[in-house]
């Protein structure tokens, strides 16, 4: 009861103060579409469409108060929209119309809503408040998770976070994916962040939720979670300026695990080179071949969740020395989902939207790590290009194209590199008029020095008496 009014009370908030700021009211559609608060609450909120409610708001206060400084048209925002499209037409030739309607009703606006969100989001002050509500709302879940898993070990499909269930944030896959996204964006935001004021305790309080991220991350027992925490650490070693550092503790907390680990964990990661003959990797590899052989009958997709049609021949077995038939697997890989959703275009879009977004990070950073005041923008580019690779390589064994956490990551480079091409312009806009003058007068003040005063102004000559204006022009005339 407490648990829901608090959160009634919250939601309220975002409403009420997004009425007259538009940027408040897309941080709300971010909180509600990260930590899902109609999922733990039991009343009011639970009977609502309360993304609907608050991203439907969000555009309209946009459209009303804020529609200024709009960001440069980039290809990834017109990939995005291309894809929000082409998942639509895809609906027309979907090979089980039901089923592809329900997924497009929230993958479709994940797309267009990252797709809106750098109309808002300009300033720094509101890149950092994305980045705050986004790793707030996603450590509601699982920092819990993760006290738990260091009291009880965690285990593999287990529920230690707030969701029950086995989709969203309950399902341990996508858990341990976003979580490892998290890590460093909680690094850069205790690096940089002035949103909350910067205690002694607050890098360490930081740090802690990183560490709680990597230890759900862990406690899931996914393979996949493996995967992207090599990648992590590997990407942030790379970028680290203290590497020697950086690898000791990397070995620290390898050897942690190693050690401290349950032989249950172990047990299941160690699987992970038995692909050809542990039940789940090799249910994968034949869902992989089936999904190529089905785009190349459908180049166009099957539209969203195509693989219900799947049919794939498992090999004999004890039980079944014959073989046996399994049917209606999911792809369990961003890509191959893709593929088979949304044929050949709708992956070439989607890599696109991936290949140019890590390239303009990689430049964004590059160019930004020269400039002092620009220095927070390199190192938040940094963490989101991690965040981005986590993705692409967990990714590759989990559904999770159309989910939220990538599409943010997205827009958060959006959002900042049309902060940078914002800052450009104003230093090198054209200054016209009295503008003008008043910069040239200072710069010459600056270039005289201390002792600089104003000119004093011209003397101003006084007409001369009548008389004598006309006695002199009367002698010029006798002279000539």
């Amino acid at each position: 009861m407490l648990r829901s009014s608090w959160l009634l009370l919250l939601y309220l908030s975002f409403l009420g103060l997004g009425i007259t700021t538009p940027f408040v009211m897309t941080l709300g559609y971010v909180w509600v579409d990260t930590f899902q608060p109609q999922s733990v609450a039991y009343f009011i909120l639970n009977e609502l469409p309360v993304a609907f409610i608050m991203g439907a708001a969000a555009v309209v206060s946009w459209l009303l108060l804020d529609r200024r400084s709009p960001p440069p048209l980039m290809l990834v925002t017109v990939c995005m929209i291309g894809l929000a499209i082409w998942m639509t037409a895809a609906l027309l030739w979907a090979e089980l119309p039901d089923r592809a309607w329900a997924k497009w009703d929230w993958a479709f606006k994940t797309v267009v809503f990252a797709a809106f969100i750098p109309l808002v989001i300009r300033s720094r002050v509101q890149i950092e408040a994305f980045a705050q509500t986004y790793v707030f709302s996603l450590a509601a879940n699982f920092v819990p998770f993760g006290l738990k898993v260091l009291l009880s070990g965690g285990g593999y499909g287990q529920n230690l976070g707030l969701e029950a269930g086995n989709s969203g944030l309950a399902e341990g896959g996508y858990l341990s994916t976003v979580c490892l996204m998290a890590v460093p964006l909680a690094l850069f935001l205790g690096k940089h962040g002035k949103l909350i004021p910067r205690l002694p305790m607050m890098n360490l309080a930081y740090g802690g939720v990183a560490i709680l991220a990597l230890v759900t991350a862990i406690g899931t027992y996914e393979r996949s979670a493996l995967v992207g925490m090599v990648m992590l650490g590997l990407y942030m070693f790379i970028r680290s300026r203290r590497k020697l550092l950086f690898g000791s503790l990397i070995a620290v907390a390898a050897i942690a695990v190693i050690v401290l680990a349950a032989k249950s964990w172990d047990a299941r990661v160690s699987t992970i080179d038995q692909y050809n003959t542990e039940s789940s990797a090799l249910t994968r590899l034949l869902m992989w071949q089936w999904t190529l052989g089905f785009a190349s009958s459908h180049p166009f997709g099957g539209g969203f969740d195509a693989y219900g049609t799947s049919v794939i021949m498992m090999p004999p077995d004890d039980l079944h020395p014959g073989g046996y038939l399994q049917t209606g697997r999911a792809y369990h890989s961003i890509y191959f989902e893709v593929l088979g959703d949304l044929g050949f275009p709708g992956l070439i879009m989607f890599l696109v939207i991936i290949g140019s977004s890590l390239f303009s990070l990689v430049r964004l950073s590059r160019k930004c790590r020269k400039i002092p005041d620009l220095v927070w923008v390199a190192d938040m580019s940094d963490a989101v290009q991690s965040g981005m690779l986590v993705f692409l390589t967990s990714g590759a064994f989990v559904g999770l194209a159309f989910q939220p956490p990538f599409w943010y990551f997205v827009a958060m480079g959006v959002c900042l590199r049309a902060h940078v091409w914002h800052a450009e312009r104003a230093d090198t806009a054209a200054v016209k008029g009295w503008r003008l003058a008043a910069q040239r007068t200072r710069e010459a003040a600056m270039n005289a020095g201390p002792g600089w005063r104003k000119p004093p102004a011209p003397p101003v000559e006084e007409p001369a008496p009548a008389g004598v204006w006309r006695g002199s022009a009367r002698a010029r005339r006798d002279n000539s």
